[in-house]
């Protein structure tokens, strides 16, 4: 009987050592962050060129499509001439996976460029909307910028004037 009330005594006197070591830890957080230089520049700026309208046919509003070099895909029949386009081009110091077309919207979903995005992800000059900003790899480190189309509302006639609006295009790996 001894020996068993000597077995359960060092059984104790261990547990309670085991059981005072574990309440002698901590847990610590460890934090590091990584920051890419990517050497992101803009070398031209965007200009969307100049439109003419007519300004007495607006009640169905009006759109310009553009091609991605900025070459005029389709106009709704009141804008009368559209020229002067010249895409914003950037370069960016990029691993070859960002290498690639994409819309810089994070809505745009499998759509949406890998490596880059653009705020605001529109922008309104005068009472036009330019919408869909997209990013199209060039060559080298080089990229074009540029949004899609332009439009505005049903019975809304485009203001005159010369606009401009800032954007700021993110690196986001």
């Amino acid at each position: 009987m001894n020996k068993y009330i000597l077995m359960l005594g060092v059984a104790a006197v261990s547990i309670g050592s085991y059981a005072a070591y574990a309440g002698n830890s901590a847990t610590m957080t460890v934090t590091a962050t990584i920051a890419h230089d990517v050497s992101l520049n803009v070398d031209h700026d965007l200009n969307m060129g100049t439109i003419t309208v007519d300004p007495s046919d607006f009640e169905w509003g009006g759109r310009i499509d553009l091609n991605l070099d900025g070459t005029l895909q389709r106009k709704s029949d009141n804008i009368i001439s559209y020229s002067g386009f010249s895409a914003g081009i950037f370069t960016a110091s990029v691993s070859d996976s960002c290498k690639v077309n994409g819309f810089a919207d994070a809505n745009a979903g499998s759509f949406a460029h890998p490596c880059f995005r653009v705020n605001p992800t529109y922008i309104t000059l005068g009472n036009a909307d330019l919408l869909e900003p997209y990013i199209a790899y060039d060559s080298g480190n080089k990229f074009k910028f540029q949004f899609d189309f332009i439009a505005w509302d049903d019975n809304t006639v485009p203001q005159s004037g010369t606009f401009d609006e800032d954007i700021e295009i993110e690196y986001i790996l």
